[in-house]
């Protein structure tokens, strides 16, 4: 078992820092690549703890301004920042007759000790804005799912693949976030910005049916 987070950092007001934290997601010995292999991949919904620093995306719990918990850096010159991710647990089960099958659950967070406010930022259409950020995230764990459930995986190619459709999705989830904060100019535009509340509300809307 393991997990593989893409981890990002959206700021309003200014621009974006993103990170990624990559970890072997499997340990597969000689045998194992020897048997038949199946992946079923799915989105894992985990339960939020009101004390809990970590959120999980939640269709009917929006973030509020006491979610962002984190510490303002000394200068910082935006007025809040989003700090959420979308990562995946792996389990491995053997069952006996030479098949292996390999269960992902992903899931996405968003952590309030890194996610931080200015105390004058507290109107609804900053944090409509930030919701989004974390949205965006939420649309590309589908996107991990379904790029996951396409790959044709064999016994030579299931690494490899794996950590490229990764790195596929990852690349392109930084470009539409990118998208959006240029856009919008960092929330600053607000028919651009009212324009991106309707695609992205839609977009989500539109997963939450399926």
């Amino acid at each position: 078992m393991g997990n593989h987070d893409f981890y990002n950092q959206f700021v309003p007001m200014s621009f974006s820092k993103i990170t990624a934290f990559v970890s072997l997601l499997f340990l597969l010995s000689s045998p194992v690549f020897s048997q038949k292999i199946t992946v079923n991949v799915f989105i894992e919904n985990k339960i939020n703890k009101p004390q809990s620093d970590t959120i999980y995306y939640d269709f009917n719990r929006k973030l509020t301004w006491q979610d962002f918990q984190g510490k303002v850096p000394p200068g910082a010159k935006w007025g809040a920042m989003t700090a959420s991710g979308f990562s995946f647990n792996s389990e491995m089960e053997d069952d006996g007759a030479n098949h292996i099958v390999i269960s992902v659950g992903v899931y996405t967070f968003f952590t309030k000790h890194d996610s931080w406010k200015k105390a004058d930022i507290n109107s609804a259409y900053h944090l409509e804005h930030e919701q989004h950020h974390f949205d965006i995230t939420r649309l590309y764990a589908q996107k991990l799912v379904d790029e996951i459930k396409k790959a044709h995986f064999t016994k030579s190619n299931y690494t490899k693949l794996l950590y490229s459709v990764f790195d596929k999705v990852y690349e392109e989830s930084v470009a539409y976030q990118h998208q959006y904060d240029d856009e919008t100019k960092n929330s600053m535009d607000v028919v651009k910005q009212k324009e991106w509340n309707e695609k992205i509300s839609a977009e989500v809307n539109k997963l939450k049916a399926s």
